[in-house]
């Protein structure tokens, strides 16, 4: 938990590839802002249905998922710009 209130959720999960899952994963990255909305400021997930796609200001759009790695960077560096616009400082962020 941050100084804010906020946090972060990442959920990875290993699953097997399926036309749900082709890249084999299931995952949700979320940023969660303070209270007492608790509201969802940045999210990434691929539940099926919807595939990869991002959440932000109350809109949806499609992604392309290259790697996990890639996915946690994007996320992170996302996490790190609200939080910094916050006066908050993301250790290792760049």
């Amino acid at each position: 938990m941050y100084r804010d209130g906020s946090l972060v959720e990442i959920r990875i999960w290993q699953v097997r590839r399926s036309s749900k899952f082709p890249n084999g994963m299931k995952y949700a990255l979320y940023l969660i802002g303070p209270p007492p909305e608790r509201r969802a400021i940045i999210g990434y997930d691929n539940h099926h249905g919807k595939g990869d796609h991002r959440h932000a200001e109350g809109l949806e759009t499609p992604i392309d998922v290259v790697s996990v790695s890639a996915l946690l960077r994007q996320f992170r560096r996302e996490v790190a710009e609200y939080l910094g616009e916050k006066g908050i400082v993301l250790k290792g962020a760049s």
